[in-house]
């Protein structure tokens, strides 16, 4: 049984579980397959805009695509929320990456 295969059949029991959609859409990566993994995580953070981990890898798949702006929205989001939740080491991180992003 694949990882794939794996992560959708525990979600069978709780389809909108937050770390299992994020693994799943990291499963989906290695295919590839850019949309379909930007289209899981957007509805992820649908679902549930507190998953803060998406963010940073949201913003760096747009950064892949080469949409800039879309991806420098999503780490100010996910910025905004880390300073609510007082969580400064993704905060930093997402920080790093939007300088990056800005300096270029």
């Amino acid at each position: 049984m694949s990882r794939v295969e794996e992560i959708l059949k525990m979600m069978k029991t709780d389809p909108k579980d937050s770390f299992l959609r994020y693994a799943l859409a990291l499963e989906y990566e290695k295919s590839g397959d850019l949309k379909l993994v930007i289209d899981c995580i957007e509805s992820l953070l649908k679902d549930d805009p507190n998953y803060l981990g998406a963010y940073y890898k949201l913003g760096q798949l747009y950064e892949v695509k080469d949409d800039l702006d879309t991806a420098e929205e999503i780490y100010k989001k996910g910025i905004v929320l880390a300073e609510a939740k007082k969580d400064n080491k993704t905060k930093g991180e997402l920080e790093e990456a939007l300088w990056l992003i800005e300096d270029e």
